[in-house]
């Protein structure tokens, strides 16, 4: 699987689990929002319903006299009641009670065992009897539209159990509410998932750009690392197949071993400054180093490669101010090392190198300045890369792992500050390094 579909493929991935997920917790609140509804919905009918009741309650409560039987002459103070297997009277009336019961409210009396016995201005046989007593339920009468009933227990003298008092509203457009929501939830959710998928796949695009970045850098390391350690490996392996040692193959293999080594370091140290991990002859603790100190020492050790080089190195440093940041003077002074010695290798004879130092804005500053080969412009973005050479010098002459610049950045980046370049073909180069300053420190 090459690159561009393993990145796609994750990206699919991670966009569908993205919209899996979502879907699912949609589902899962949308179940729940459903229940929860239900259950207000139905305890708000049973509230209503039990202020209903009472009203029928009050009424029949002085007439009541035996359990389960009701008076031979109730017809004739509550003419709206109608019995079994009769034909229920029909009354004109504006009272609210009736409009209620036009609208679709039901009110009939049970007895102890929920057989019903009478009903308020509708038949007593709309619903099937209540034998198992159930406090509240839905139900569809006999036309096949939806109730839903709540029992009342009925008591009379001395607390005494009379029957039921059973009252019930319609809630078919309630039912056509729900069932509407569900429908909307049902074509809602795969569209949201659509949507969501979309997004995802943006998302997981944005996402992984720094991963796949990592994983380009990666494989142009290895092939980088391959083509670093394959010279000096075959340089080991042709003197070896020689059979014979002499003073000068013992320093050839000891050149190779020392590049070996060197590249070996290099990498070590880079990827502990990149990962975050301390690096093993370095101090964990951060401590005040004077930069003043530390460009003078590398301008000291780098002479004699300027004097070999026939290269003029020299340096800026305030005489008045001591410059301190905070850090570990192992690195910083390596950062240094890298910077001012890749300018003395990249300027031709006779020309010269300066390190000079200032502050600006809570920042150290040391510029770097060269006037070597200069650097192209489109190489300019990747002098930084590992491995990276300029086209110029792919010939190696200058020596070195193809690491110190990447160094330089990383050791840069670990102290929260800044490493630019300036340059132009044949004229130099000027590499500026912003640090931020703990103190200054007035002579």
């Amino acid at each position: 699987m090459n690159h561009n579909s393993l990145f796609n493929y994750s990206r699919f991935k991670l966009a569908i689990t993205y919209a899996g997920v979502m879907g699912a917790t949609l589902l899962i609140c949308g179940y729940l929002a459903h229940v929860v509804m239900v259950k207000a919905f139905t305890r708000t009918i049973d509230r209503e319903l039990e202020v209903f009741g009472r009203i029928f309650e009050d009424k029949l409560k002085p007439r009541l006299k035996t359990p389960g039987v009701l008076p031979v002459n109730i017809s004739n103070s509550l003419p709206e009641i109608c019995f079994q297997k009769q034909s229920c009277p029909i009354f004109k009336s504006e009272s609210a009670v009736m409009g209620l019961l036009l609208d679709g409210h039901y009110v009939r009396l049970l007895n102890v065992n929920g057989e019903a016995i009478a009903a308020f201005y509708n038949s007593p046989n709309q619903f099937p009897d209540n034998f198992d007593l159930n406090y509240s339920y839905d139900i569809t009468n006999s036309q096949g539209e939806l109730y839903h009933l709540h029992l009342m227990p009925l008591f009379i003298n001395d607390n005494q159990l009379w029957g039921y008092l059973q009252v019930g509203r319609s809630v078919q457009r309630l039912n056509h509410y729900m069932n509407g929501l569900h429908l909307l939830f049902v074509l809602g959710v795969p569209f949201s998932m659509f949507i969501i998928g979309g997004a995802g796949w943006w998302l997981a695009g944005f996402a992984m750009l720094p991963i796949e970045k990592s994983y380009q850098q990666l494989q142009q390391f290895t092939g980088d690392a391959a083509h670093e350690l394959r010279t000096p490996i075959a340089s080991l392996q042709t003197i070896i197949d020689t059979n014979f040692i002499t003073q000068e193959t013992k320093q050839s293999l000891q050149r190779q071993v020392k590049r070996l080594g060197s590249l070996t370091e290099d990498l070590l140290l880079l990827s502990r400054l990149e990962s975050g991990l301390p690096d093993a002859k370095s101090k964990l603790n951060l401590q005040q180093i004077c930069l003043n100190d530390v460009v003078a020492d590398v301008e000291e050790e780098l002479l004699p490669l300027g004097m070999k080089a026939d290269v003029l190195l020299s340096s800026h440093i305030p005489e008045d101010s001591d410059f301190y940041i905070q850090g570990n003077e192992g690195q910083i002074y390596r950062l240094l090392l890298n910077l001012v010695s890749n300018g003395i290798k990249y300027t031709p004879v006779s020309g010269e190198v300066k390190i000079h130092l200032s502050a600006n804005n809570n920042y150290a500053i040391i510029n770097v300045i060269d006037t070597g080969i200069g650097i192209p412009a489109a190489d300019i973005p990747h002098i930084f890369d590992r491995f990276y050479r300029v086209n110029a010098d792919r010939s190696r002459n200058t020596g070195g792992s193809g690491l110190g610049l990447a160094i330089a950045l990383a050791i840069t980046q670990t102290h929260k500050g800044k490493l630019e370049v300036e340059s132009r073909v044949d004229h130099g180069s000027v590499f500026t390094l912003s640090l931020p300053l703990f103190s200054t420190v007035n002579r």
